[in-house]
């Protein structure tokens, strides 16, 4: 393929994985804290809390990056009897689902499950409200487990539950865990980007996920070459660079507010991946990058790009840019986690 078809197929490639979206269903009884949950899994106020979603017509979709959260009305309610909410919600079209509780499991709920299973669907049990689980003379560890037998009892099966808190935050770090073991690798890609990393084992997988990205914009911002660069004898998609730069500061929280609220030692790189963050920014990046090839890693990289992107003028220091805003952007966020976590950093 020539540079031309190379640009034309990765163009199309972005553009469908931008479209299917990880769709990540909760449903469970009112009062359950399915909202909460939301808000944790992404980081961000998104979800409305205090929901009532038994009496509502329809489920409170929330576009989030690449995931659509979707908080379920009731199932099994009498708004909602079992063949209609079927029909009206179309669970095999949604990629996983989470059954979240805070009392006892309910029987419709069970009975959900078990549609589910019927329909090869994924469903993960999360007992929500942990700190809240108290009872005189007994354990934590005895009131899960016997949480734990009671899910098995209903369902049919021994199921993990996953302990969480949302005010806590204790067992999200497990959860994140769980989500992504239950989804295939490309899902589990997308579920890194686009949700808040509880540990630094998920900022990890986080910058993997965000490098293949980097690759595909730097080399469709190399391959379609409208802006020249000041100084440089190649010529650079400056629209395409500056959304890949957004999306990663996006995918690590990275918000101006967030940045400008950092401790003063950590401000001189929040200030760094706010200015390069700006169309300006990005032209001294890659002005700094220019002549840059790119390093043995691509090879990786090729079936992707394209063998006529990976050989062009300008795709090495296009990606030597989005990895250098990319390792900014991930130490900045390490920094932000291992102070909430209380790590201490080694000299």
């Amino acid at each position: 393929m020539g540079l031309r078809e190379d640009a034309a197929r990765l163009r199309q490639d972005i553009e469908d994985e931008q479209n299917a979206k990880l769709r990540i269903a909760l449903f469970g009884q009112p009062g359950s804290g399915k909202s909460s949950l939301i808000n944790q899994i992404v980081g961000q106020p998104v979800a409305r809390t205090g929901v009532t979603t038994d009496t509502t017509v329809e489920a409170q979709i929330i576009a989030h990056e690449e995931l659509l959260l979707v908080d379920l009305p009731g199932y099994g309610t009498s708004r909602f009897p079992p063949n209609a909410w079927m029909d009206r919600f179309r669970p095999e079209e949604l990629d996983l689902f989470l059954c979240v509780f805070a009392g006892k499991f309910h029987e419709a709920d069970t009975a959900f499950f078990k549609e589910l299973r019927e329909k090869g669907r994924i469903c993960l049990f999360v007992r929500n409200k942990l700190d809240d689980l108290w009872e005189d003379g007994r354990t934590t560890d005895e009131l899960k487990a016997e949480i734990a037998a009671d899910v098995a009892r209903q369902v049919g099966a021994p199921e993990q539950v996953y302990f969480v808190s949302c005010r806590t935050r204790e067992g999200l770090s497990e959860l994140v865990d769980g989500i992504k073991a239950a989804l295939e690798p490309a899902l589990q890609e997308k579920y890194a980007r686009s949700a808040k990393a509880f540990s630094l084992a998920h900022l990890e997988a986080k910058k993997d996920a965000c490098e293949k990205s980097v690759y595909k914009y730097a080399g469709l911002a190399a391959a379609n070459g409208l802006n020249p660069v000041p100084g440089v004898n190649v010529g650079v998609d400056m629209s395409i660079m500056y959304k890949m730069f957004a999306e990663i500061r996006a995918s690590y929280g990275l918000t101006d507010e967030k940045v400008n609220k950092l401790i003063p030692s950590l401000l001189p790189l929040g200030k760094r991946v706010l200015d390069y963050g700006t169309k300006e920014g990005i032209m001294l990046l890659l002005k700094k990058f220019a002549g840059k090839s790119a390093s043995t890693a691509v090879g990786r990289f090729v079936p992707i790009v394209g063998q006529a992107i990976a050989a062009a003028a300008g795709f090495g220091m296009t990606v030597a840019a989005g990895k250098s805003y990319l390792n900014d952007c991930h130490e900045l966020a390490e920094r932000i986690l291992e102070r909430e976590l209380g790590i201490e950093r080694q000299p």
